[in-house]
C-alpha cells in the first residue's frame, strides 16, 4: 500500500507546484511606478481609488477639494506599454470639442520626456452654453508597461499663482522602474 500511494503523493505535489507556478507566472510583474508627490498642494482633499467598470486594467485616483469643484486625477492603464500620447490627447480634445459648444481650446506645452519615458504636457479649456466652464492641465506619459495619465481640472478660471503651483507640480510627476538602474525609483 507504501508503494500506491507514493506515486499518487508525487502526482499530487506535481501537480499542486505546477499550477502554483502557472499561477505565479500568469500575474503581472510590473515593475514601473508612478512617482505623484503627496501631498497636493492647496488645502485639503478627498480622496478615492476606482476601477472604472467599462474599462479593463484601469485604475483611477481621484482627489476632490474639500473647499470647491475643482479636483485632480491620476490613471494608470495597465497593459498599454508604449502608448501613443497623441493620440490619447486628440482623443480627449475630440471628446472636449463635442462637450464644448461655445469655446474649446487645446494647447502643448511641452514634449520633454521625463526620466527617459515620452511624456506630453498640454492644457485645454472648455465653456459651453449652458455656462459649464473648466480649465485641464494634462500629463500623459508613454511606459514600457502602461499609460500614465494625471489631470488638475478647475471649474473656474485659475489664479496665475494657482496655475503656476499646479503646473509645477505636474512638472515633478513622472515614472520609474524598480529594476531600472537608467531609470530608477528613488
Amino acid at each position: 500500500m507504501k508503494n500506491n500511494l507514493s506515486p499518487m503523493k508525487t502526482n499530487f505535489s506535481f501537480v499542486l507546484i505546477s499550477s502554483m507556478l502557472l499561477t505565479a507566472c500568469a500575474i503581472p510583474r510590473y515593475t514601473e511606478r508612478l512617482q505623484q508627490p503627496m501631498p497636493l498642494p492647496e488645502g485639503e482633499w478627498t480622496v478615492s481609488q476606482s476601477s472604472p467598470k467599462d474599462i479593463d486594467n484601469v485604475t483611477e485616483m481621484r482627489w476632490q477639494s474639500v473647499d470647491s469643484e475643482n479636483y485632480v486625477q491620476s490613471f494608470v492603464f495597465e497593459q498599454q506599454p508604449n502608448s501613443d500620447l497623441m493620440k490619447t490627447k486628440t482623443i480627449d480634445d475630440q471628446q472636449g470639442q463635442r462637450n464644448c459648444d461655445e469655446l474649446f481650446d487645446s494647447q502643448i506645452l511641452s514634449e520633454e520626456p521625463v526620466n527617459g519615458y515620452p511624456t506630453l504636457v498640454w492644457v485645454s479649456e472648455c465653456k459651453s452654453k449652458s455656462g459649464a466652464y473648466s480649465k485641464i492641465l494634462h500629463k500623459s506619459i508613454a511606459g514600457k508597461e502602461s499609460l500614465y495619465v494625471f489631470n488638475k481640472v478647475w471649474r473656474s478660471l485659475p489664479l496665475q499663482t494657482e496655475w503656476d503651483l499646479w503646473l509645477d507640480y505636474t512638472n515633478k510627476i513622472h515614472i520609474c522602474d524598480i529594476n531600472s538602474k537608467s531609470q530608477p525609483c528613488k
